[in-house]
Order: C-alpha cells, then structure tokens, then sequence
C-alpha cells in the first residue's frame, strides 16, 4: 500500500495573488527515508521534489528545513498551516498547506514504516545494483 493524498493548495507569488496549484504527495515504504511532492505546472506537466520524511516529521512540530525544502507551521486565526518553501537555481515557490492534512499523510506514512524501522524497509543491495548499472 502506499501513502499518497491530491489536493489543491494555495499558491503565493510576488504580487500575494492566490494561484490553485495541484499537488500530489507520496511515499513508498520501498524508499522509507523520502517522501515525494509532485507539483503540477501544465496539463500532463508536473514538477517533483523529492525530501526527507524526518523534514516533515520535523516541520510539522516546528521550523525545519535549511536547504532547498523548508517547513513553518503556523496558527491563523482558527486556521492550522504549514508553510512550505522550496528553491532552486530557477527561483522560489511558497505554498500554505493545511497542517492537519500533512500530519494525517505523515500518520499514514508511519504506520507503513515506523519511525526508526527505516534499515528494514530499504534494500541496500538494489540501490547498489542501480548505481552500478548507470
């Protein structure tokens, strides 16, 4: 089974104008440590990045994030958020995200591959036979 939930966010540009952007989480228990975020961008286009599931175990319960995928929760008003902010050499996007989704997909994640069971789940073998087949 896998974890994966579609919604739409809110996207914030320059002008704090709202943009809807579809995204599409996942997680494989076949790749324990990451979780993917798919961002869609044309009609059949998407953008992914791929991120560590302990950013967002951490990001949930604080700021967390110091390279390209960062995490602020935060309360508005009766709102829960959880910002998340990435960047790359092409620039920079920010979205806000309902926290209580994030940490129901998280929950979802966990009880697929516990915290710290991670080494169970991953094949070392298979990454190793992928490297060396490039």
């Amino acid at each position: 089974m896998y974890a994966n939930a579609a919604r739409n966010d809110r996207f914030i540009n320059l002008h704090s104008e709202h943009t809807p952007v579809l995204s599409r989480w996942s997680y494989h228990p076949e790749e324990p440590f990451s979780i993917t975020v798919a961002f869609q961008t044309g009609v059949d286009q998407w953008v992914e990045w791929v991120f560590a599931r302990d950013l967002l175990m951490a990001g949930v319960a604080g700021p967390a994030g110091i390279g390209d995928v960062r995490f602020i929760p935060f309360d508005d008003g009766d709102e829960r958020l959880l910002l998340l902010q990435i960047e790359s050499d092409q620039g920079r996007a920010s979205w806000f995200l309902d926290r209580r989704e994030a940490e129901e997909f998280l929950e979802v994640t966990l009880e697929e591959v516990p915290a710290g069971a991670e080494e169970q789940y991953f094949d070392v073998d298979k990454l190793i036979e992928e490297i060396a087949d490039v």
